[in-house]
């Protein structure tokens, strides 16, 4: 009796899904939806030298991973990693001149990684978001980074 009991609920688990395939799925919904993300423009006066365009993506390479904690209340964390390309244009004299260019050139490619929770509810959150940053010693360590408010891939996606 204990066996078949043991069978039904393994093979419930199997059809119904399991905690691991759900985990799965939303970091596939979370890096899917980092990669739609639009680009973040901003023009900015950059001193004695006049006006400019910075663009901050839109998100490329866009991967992740799954990972099982020892938390009872987050029992799962999820590692997306992407590269933000930096673009910028050249200086102009006026604002409206520096918004209209459409040539900018690639200056820098950000390395970010967005680190997410899943609840024992579901429930999803992102708790640190990191970049890897430019080295000229070649030492490598991920750092935490400030978070833009106006950026998508710093945000969690909107439920429809």
């Amino acid at each position: 009796m204990r066996i078949l009991l043991f069978i039904a609920l393994f093979f419930s688990g199997q059809v119904l899904g399991s905690p691991d395939e759900d985990a799965k799925a939303k970091a596939q919904a979370l890096a899917s939806g980092i990669e739609k993300c639009s680009p973040r423009v901003v023009v900015a006066k950059t001193s004695k030298h006049g006006w400019s365009k910075g663009i901050w993506g839109p998100p490329i390479n866009a991967d992740f991973d799954v990972l099982k904690t020892n938390s009872i209340i987050w029992p799962y964390q999820i590692v997306i990693s992407f590269t933000i390309p930096f673009r910028n244009t050249e200086n102009h004299k006026k604002r409206d001149d520096a918004e209209q260019d459409t040539k900018p050139a690639i200056a820098f490619k950000f390395s970010y990684k967005n680190v997410y929770e899943i609840g024992d509810d579901g429930g999803v959150r992102l708790s640190q978001t990191l970049d890897l940053p430019f080295s000229i010693t070649g030492k490598t360590a991920w750092e935490e980074r400030h978070r833009l408010p106006d950026a998508c891939w710093d945000q969690l996606p909107k439920t429809e």
